[in-house]
């Protein structure tokens, strides 16, 4: 595993293509971290102000929360949270999760999807597996392949699956909501609602308990107020359909959310783990060590400052390509006089990674640079 940080401005475009599983989450730096489980498998481009990333290995990326977040592709599966700037998902092989969003737009997810506490608009084209979620201001699936747990819905609802669906709405009185389900579509609503409910059973089978009204009749279609009605609230569904009063409920999947922040925590813990062991061998060294050689030290400076600072990383070069394990860029030279590094060299190189003042990859390529 490697990690390496380049500066980000807070209204950035950022475009995430990746081949393995990806999670990403929003802070306050001003700053892309991303910490990644092959180091060689990933670049990162700099196009007119927006960075692309590319990934062939399980990657975490630290964002600031307010960037323009584009995933194009993720083979794997992904995970967003914290983010308060646009969210866009084109297509997601695996599971899709996400939280704690302003707004989200997804094209297309292989399996399942699962959110919570969004805050705008949810609006998703297509879910093979199945869609969970708590709490969301608005939302608009065009299809799901599974089935549908939706809780705490405080908006408009517009949902279309091939399985059931379960759904609770947080409002007493509710906005438009129209749902179809190839199965049976359960409805929580609140024992204060207000809404014209039209409910169409290809089952035939119809039940409403609640706000007062007390329904179970063998039909296809039915119409009924609740409440002094409001608006239109449509149930189509392949199965049965019953209507009662409750309370929002986290459903089943809360455990999901959890899991994910456990496992991608533990996946930053690796990488500091390995550091503090590689530099085990080398700390005997270093504390017996001299720094008079104050020419080597100035030197090895100059190099860390122009690898991280300058040439690629440097303001105003944009279109360039940095990250971890790259080829030599055409036009660059390719032969130059073989130099040794001196003991003194090297031991201020593994001190400043040892200070953390440069990382793993950093220090390799120090190390390769001081060699010629």
């Amino acid at each position: 595993m490697k990690q390496t940080t380049v500066p980000m401005k807070s209204d950035a475009k950022l475009v995430v293509r990746t081949n393995a599983d990806v999670f990403i989450e929003g802070n306050d730096q001003p700053q892309l971290t991303a910490i990644v489980d092959d180091g060689d498998s990933f670049r990162m481009q700099d196009e007119g102000g927006a960075i692309t990333v590319h990934a062939r290995s399980d990657a975490k990326l630290q964002i600031p929360a307010t960037v323009n977040l584009v995933i194009e592709r993720a083979s794997g599966d992904a995970s967003i949270m914290g983010m308060r700037g646009p969210v866009s998902v084109q297509k997601v092989g695996g599971d899709l999760h996400f939280q704690g969003l302003n707004s989200i737009s997804v094209d297309s997810v292989g399996g399942d999807c699962i959110f919570k506490e969004i805050s705008g608009k949810v609006v998703i084209s297509h879910i093979g597996g199945d869609l969970d979620g708590f709490k969301v201001s608005e939302i608009g699936v065009d299809s799901v392949g599974g089935d549908v747990e939706l809780s705490a819905a405080q908006g408009p609802v517009r949902l279309a699956a091939g399985g059931d669906v379960h759904l609770q709405l947080a409002k007493a009185q509710a906005d438009e909501t129209h749902v179809r389900a190839g199965g049976d579509i359960h409805l929580v609503v609140l024992e204060t609602a207000q809404a014209n409910l039209q409910l169409q059973s290809k089952d035939e089978k119809i039940s409403v308990q609640a706000c007062g009204q007390h329904l179970d009749v063998q039909t296809k279609n039915y119409a009924l107020p609740l409440g002094e009605g409001g608006s239109v609230v449509e149930l189509s569904a392949g199965g049965a359909i019953k209507v009662w009063e409750g309370k929002e409920a986290m459903g089943e999947f809360s455990f999901v959310f959890d899991d994910m922040e456990d496992t991608w925590r533990d996946f930053g813990r690796e990488i500091e783990e390995k550091i503090r062991h590689s530099m085990k061998g080398v700390s005997h060294s270093l504390r017996h060590a001299g720094w008079e050689a104050s020419h080597a030290m100035r030197h090895a400076a100059d190099q860390v400052a122009d690898f991280s600072y300058g040439g690629r990383y440097g303001p105003g070069n944009e279109g360039k390509v940095y990250g971890f394990g790259f080829e030599p860029e055409s036009g660059q030279a390719a032969t130059q006089e073989k130099k040794a590094a001196s003991d003194e060299e090297r031991m201020l190189v593994l001190k400043m990674l040892q200070e953390k003042k440069i990382t793993v990859e950093e220090a390799e390529k120090l190390l390769q640079a001081l060699e010629g």
